[in-house]
């Protein structure tokens, strides 16, 4: 460890005293090793923690102030894949998202598959979601899930020029279903694919879905885990504007939804 010594107290040595003492804090502090919580922070949060990330589509629409109120009950951050015309209808309820610390993502303009339309369309209809979520919450999203999951080279083409990646999700409660709109089934399906590392796949537009979150956090939460956005899920990875994560090659299945 470096050593500090301090002039007399003369005229001189007072006057240079106050920068001496800064010099010789710096060297020190340079000297010695980082603690170990500053260590800690450079990993990822999940690298260490159980994470899982909940995902909701398609709104904000008018069960949204519901589910926000019980994510932050259970201290869960989720993300949010809006629509750019339910957020030209909301941005109240857009902006209440963003204040309320989840993740907001990209889920174009409608529900139009994004497949069945030329590239010019795919442009506008991303470009018109991107810009106005940006202009409602201050913040330009960075992820993006198409509609009913369906992508082609032209949207992994126009996700990457708005520096995009896509996140079809790895599993899904299947509430898009109208048969599993059951709050008991959502609640056990929810439950059933659960795991670290998943990303899921719901509705917030989906009241049985909006209703069986209470007992899904408070079950999930009991089993360890920790409710994180897709971002914090994917830290430390080295992410490709226009590519699929999580990395659709690993176990879990990519979901193609309607």
């Amino acid at each position: 460890m470096p050593r500090c010594r301090f002039p007399r107290s003369t005229p001189m040595a007072v006057r240079r005293l106050i920068p001496l003492a800064v010099a010789c804090a710096l060297a020190t502090a340079a000297a010695l090793p980082a603690p170990a919580h500053a260590r800690a922070a450079r990993e990822p949060f999940c690298a260490t923690h159980k994470c899982i990330a909940l995902t909701f589509d398609d709104g904000p629409g008018q069960y949204n102030q519901t589910l926000l109120k019980t994510l932050a009950t259970y201290k869960a951050k989720a993300t949010f894949f809006l629509i750019g015309s339910e957020v030209k209808k909301h941005p109240k309820l857009t902006q209440a998202i963003a204040k309320a610390g989840h993740e907001i993502g990209n889920h174009s303009w409608d529900g139009r598959y994004l497949t069945e339309l030329t590239y010019a369309e795919i442009n506008k209809k991303i470009g018109d979601t991107q810009r106005l979520i940006t202009k409602t919450t201050g913040k330009a999203p960075v992820v993006f899930r198409a509609p009913g999951g369906l992508r082609n080279g032209g949207v992994e083409e126009l996700t990457a020029k708005f520096g995009l990646i896509q996140i079809p999700g790895t599993t899904a409660t299947k509430d898009y279903i109208k048969d599993y709109r059951n709050v008991d089934f959502l609640t056990s399906r929810a439950l059933e694919i659960a795991g670290e590392g998943e990303v899921v796949l719901m509705h917030e537009t989906v009241k049985e879905t909006v209703e069986s979150m209470p007992k899904v956090l408070k079950e999930l939460t009991a089993q360890g885990y920790h409710f994180v956005t897709v971002s914090t899920l994917l830290e430390g990875e080295e992410l490709i504007p226009g590519q699929v994560y999580p990395d659709p090659s690993r176990d879990s299945m990519t979901m193609t939804v309607e």
